[in-house]
């Protein structure tokens, strides 16, 4: 098509053949990693990339198929087993115990790990827990005359931390908001004395879904229609928790906060590590603000001229940041993805992640630290045991594909259980369009690792309805 053809496109047709072009190029680079990775009938393979972009809230959906995604992944085990993570300081204050954490994190994870009380029945958790440890305020939003719903725990937030999820309305993002939202549960009643404050669902489509009575649950607006988001869904993050800041964080008693995402499984209870001082994050080794191949791009958006030491290997989830804090940083987070987003030379070098590095530069420009704790989550397959080093994880974050063969093998990429070999598969990608039934999803053979993201959700938390 000729440039002054796509001129002429109205802005609605051009923003359709851009997700389309986009689209495209996507599932041409999935397919060349899959078959890289043994698959037999390429032409096949698509089914696994969803094609409803919108449903990519969480940026790893597409960017975790990129080969240096996968062959880093796969070599550093993602700080699975004794390894430990092999994660650089990248930003850290002090020095750094296992895994790149400093030793001021892995000794507060260590001792203030709290010990399970008590089992309840699955089926009663989730009550006694909207019932009884959560308060209900229900707000009014002045611009959509929506009535919202916030839980926050009903005693004091002192010593406690508020988790905030963001998602949108797709199925794809109901049913994995539905499985935190029951595990989180399940957890703070089996250990009532932990960190695990109130729960808050950012529901950044503009309009309540049919988990508003389920779930607690704001709704806040996407983005100004005068920003394209180009398809990039995650861009509507940095704006939901900035609507968040405004309208509804003095409503909860929490001085911290824990930024989640949907495929984030909780498996114990995180302690509260995070500080007035310093904020605690998971760090991602393809973040890197201080690889000179990335230098000259970070430079041109470090305006306030932060030093380089002070840029960490993060995104924005799992961050447990407290509320002072994060006021600080997202107003520059916002501002900077966007920025980012639009800039050719960033969204070529950063695409699908873009959003991250735009909150690890920001958090550096406005001064906010962050330390690092590589076990604060695991990413099966890659992670061996549920340990990194000598410390428990807290998190799973289920967004590679996991392929097993009859004799538990691991087999990236190659699903043999479609093929007839008897192999095992599970890819939360499978379930873009609805949510697993009951029944449907099956542990891994008995002699494969077992941690898997799918492994830990038990069958009675999986949705009945969507």
């Amino acid at each position: 098509m000729a440039d002054t053809d796509f001129g002429k496109m109205g802005k609605k047709s051009r923003s359709v053949f851009a997700v389309g072009v986009f689209a495209m190029s996507a599932l041409v680079t999935y397919n060349a990693v899959a078959f890289a990775h043994g698959h037999k009938s390429v032409g096949k393979l698509g089914r696994h990339m969803d094609s409803r972009l919108t449903n990519f809230e969480d940026k790893h959906d597409a960017f975790s198929f990129e080969p240096r995604v996968v062959a880093k992944a796969a070599a550093r085990g993602a700080g699975g087993g004794d390894g430990g993570g092999g994660q650089t300081n990248g930003g850290t204050t002090g020095t750094t115990g296992d895994g790149g954490v400093s030793d001021d994190v892995h000794k507060k994870f260590h001792h203030n790990t709290p010990t399970e009380e008590k089992t309840p029945s699955v089926s009663a958790a989730r009550k006694r827990v909207s019932d009884s440890t959560h308060e209900q305020s229900k707000q009014s939003s002045s611009e959509s005359g929506n009535q919202l719903i916030q839980s926050s725990d009903s005693s004091s937030g002192d010593g406690k931390f508020h988790v905030l999820l963001t998602a949108n309305d797709s199925a794809y993002q109901r049913w994995q908001s539905r499985v935190m939202y029951y595990q989180f549960c399940k957890l703070k009643t089996q250990f009532p004395n932990s960190a695990l404050g109130g729960f808050t669902r950012i529901l950044h489509s503009g309009v309540p879904d049919s988990l508003m009575d389920e779930i607690p649950t704001v709704v806040v607006d996407t983005l100004p229609s005068t920003i394209d988001d180009e398809g990039y869904v995650v861009l509507h993050r940095p704006f939901a928790f900035q609507q968040w800041l405004n309208l509804f964080a003095d409503k909860i008693p929490e001085k911290f906060v824990l930024m989640s995402e949907p495929d984030h499984l909780f498996i114990k209870p995180p302690p509260l590590v995070a500080t007035q001082k310093a904020a605690v994050a998971f760090p991602f080794f393809y973040i890197a603000p201080n690889d000179p191949k990335y230098k000259p791009i970070v430079d041109r958006f470090n305006t306030a001229n932060a030093p380089p030491e002070s840029f960490a290997p993060i995104g924005s989830s799992p961050v447990m940041i407290s509320l002072a804090s994060l006021k600080r940083v997202v107003p520059k987070w916002h501002a900077l993805a966007i920025a980012m987003k639009k800039d050719k030379e960033a969204n070529a070098a950063f695409g699908w992640v873009v959003e991250m590095w735009a909150y690890s530069i920001a958090a550096a420009q406005v001064g906010v630290v962050h330390e690092l704790a590589p076990h604060f989550m695991l990413q099966p397959p890659y992670d061996k045991t549920l340990r990194v080093g000598k410390t428990d994880a807290f998190i799973i974050h289920y967004t590679y594909g996991d392929d097993y063969d009859k004799n538990g093998v691991f087999t990236p990429g190659v699903n043999q259980a479609t093929q007839g070999k008897g192999g095992w598969h599970f890819d939360k990608r499978d379930f873009s369009q609805r949510a697993p039934k009951k029944g449907e999803l099956v542990a891994p053979p008995a002699n494969s690792v077992r941690i898997l993201g799918i492994s830990q959700i038990p069958d009675d938390c999986l949705p009945i309805r969507d």
